[in-house]
C-alpha cells in the first residue's frame, strides 16, 4: 500500500521530527509512506493566502489522480478511529491501495478546493498546530493498520 501525506511546511522542532519519524517507522511495516511538503504562501490578506495555497494543492493533486484523496478538514464529518480505519481498509482491499492525505494550509481550504470531489475527514472540532496534527495523522494511520491486522496496540 502507498500512502502520501501532502502538507504545508516542514517539521522544525526535534520533538516533532522524532515523534513523526517514530510513527513513520512503525507504518513502514504495513505501507510505504511519503511526505510531500509544500511551501505555504503568505500574502497580506488571509483570503488571498487561502486561494493561492488551495490552487497550489489542486495543481499538486492532479499528479495523484490514481489515488484516493482524503482532505483533513476540521469542518467536515468527524470520523472515529474505527471509521478512519475503514477508509484505509476499503482502499487497500477494493481500490488501488493508494491514498493521499491532505493537510491544508494554515488559513484553511478555499471554497474552490472544497468543491473538488475529494473525501473530507475530521478528527474533531479542535484547532491544532499543523506540525502536531501531522503526528496525530501518522498515529491514526498506524493505529488503523494495527486494528486491521488484529494486533495489540500498546498505549
Amino acid at each position: 500500500m502507498n500512502i502520501k501525506i501532502v502538507c504545508f511546511g516542514k517539521l522544525d522542532k526535534k520533538f516533532f521530527i522524532d515523534s513523526f519519524n517514530e510513527y513513520a517507522n512503525r507504518i513502514s511495516k504495513y505501507a510505504n509512506l511519503q511526505v510531500i511538503e509544500l511551501k505555504e504562501e503568505y500574502q497580506k490578506e488571509d483570503v488571498v493566502n487561502k486561494n493561492i495555497n488551495s490552487d497550489l494543492l489542486i495543481d499538486k493533486l492532479k499528479a495523484f489522480s490514481d489515488h484516493e484523496i482524503i482532505c483533513m478538514d476540521v469542518s467536515s464529518k468527524n470520523y472515529s478511529t474505527e471509521e478512519f480505519m475503514s477508509i484505509i481498509e476499503n482502499n487497500k482491499n477494493l481500490k488501488q491501495a493508494k491514498i493521499v492525505f491532505v493537510i491544508g494550509p494554515s488559513d484553511g481550504f478555499s471554497d474552490k478546493f472544497l468543491q473538488q470531489n475529494y473525501k473530507k475527514v475530521s478528527f474533531g472540532n479542535i484547532t491544532l498546530p499543523h506540525q502536531l496534527f501531522r503526528i496525530i495523522l501518522a498515529e491514526q494511520i498506524y493505529r488503523a493498520f494495527k486494528i486491521m491486522n488484529n494486533e495489540k496496540y500498546h498505549k
